[in-house]
């Protein structure tokens, strides 16, 4: 099975650099890593091209100009240009544990896909101004008493080892939710949905997604505390309720039909069929 990594990304080249750090210390190396740019700023290619140049694996970059809130556009685009069986999405601002791929390997099954999280939060003033790189490469970041000595609590059961635990708690959670920090999907079966739904603006994009995967027989996995992420928190300037709330309107429509299309996506079939 060939795993790809898809990266979405915007301004925060910061955090892309050390997200990137994080992949390339993978136990279980990715067969290839897209940064999905829903914009075309510099500062981001040059973190691109810095770590394409160290990794051992090959790393795209895909960008599109910077005309609004187009993310769904961009992972579309991330998946018709995959080469990989089963893709991961996150975001530039997630940093995986180490483990994280193997996990995805060890969980991803036919006619499924697989939901993390990333509600472990790294303050802004923790990410931007005391995080290291040596941090991630030795994954002292991921230790709960060193992140404490640095001011920076976390619950016990977000950074838990590998292991029965966090299987058994992860039976405890929601399942079939399409988590867009941190989820994971075979290749076919997104195509088989036309990925994401280009109409929609930020806010449960990714449960839109979700929804007409389970629509399509694809049932989710949730393994929010065996995939172990950590965010680095941000505030959401792009963040508009008005568009959130119409986006949630039209999910909960979406949720009594048996649609699989989205409305808007450049993988759709020339003569769609609902």
């Amino acid at each position: 099975m060939r795993i790809g990594v898809v990266v979405s990304a915007y301004d925060n080249a910061r955090a892309l650099d050390f997200t990137l750090l994080a992949y390339r210390v993978q136990t279980r190396q990715p067969d290839e890593l897209i940064v999905a740019e829903d914009s075309e700023f510099p500062a981001v290619a040059e973190v691109v091209s810095r770590h394409r140049a160290a990794a051992s694996f090959p790393i795209r970059h895909l960008h599109q100009p910077d005309e609004g809130f187009r993310k769904c556009r961009i992972l579309n685009a991330a998946i018709a240009a995959a080469g990989s069986d089963f893709l991961v999405f996150t975001d530039a601002d997630v940093l995986p544990r180490a483990d994280v791929l193997a996990t995805y390997a060890r969980l991803a099954r036919p006619g499924g896909f697989v939901a993390g999280a990333s509600h472990v939060n790294l303050p802004q003033r923790f990410h931007a101004q005391v995080l290291q790189p040596a941090w991630v490469e030795d994954q002292r970041v991921f230790d709960r008493r060193f992140l404490a000595e640095h001011g920076v609590t976390t619950p016990w059961s977000r950074l838990l080892r590998a292991g029965p635990l966090a299987r058994v708690l992860d039976r405890l959670t929601p399942r079939d939710a399409f988590v867009g920090n941190h989820s994971g999907a075979w290749r076919s079966d997104l195509l088989r949905v036309a990925g994401f739904d280009e109409a929609m603006g930020y806010g449960s994009e990714d449960r839109n997604l979700g929804l007409r995967l389970n629509h399509a027989g694809v049932r989710g996995l949730r393994a929010r505390h065996s995939l172990v992420c950590l965010h680095l928190d941000h505030a959401r300037s792009w963040r508009h309720e008005e568009v959130a709330a119409a986006n949630r309107a039209w999910n909960r429509q979406l949720a009594s039909t048996g649609v699989t299309l989205p409305r808007q996506s450049l993988l759709l079939p020339r003569h769609p069929s609902r």
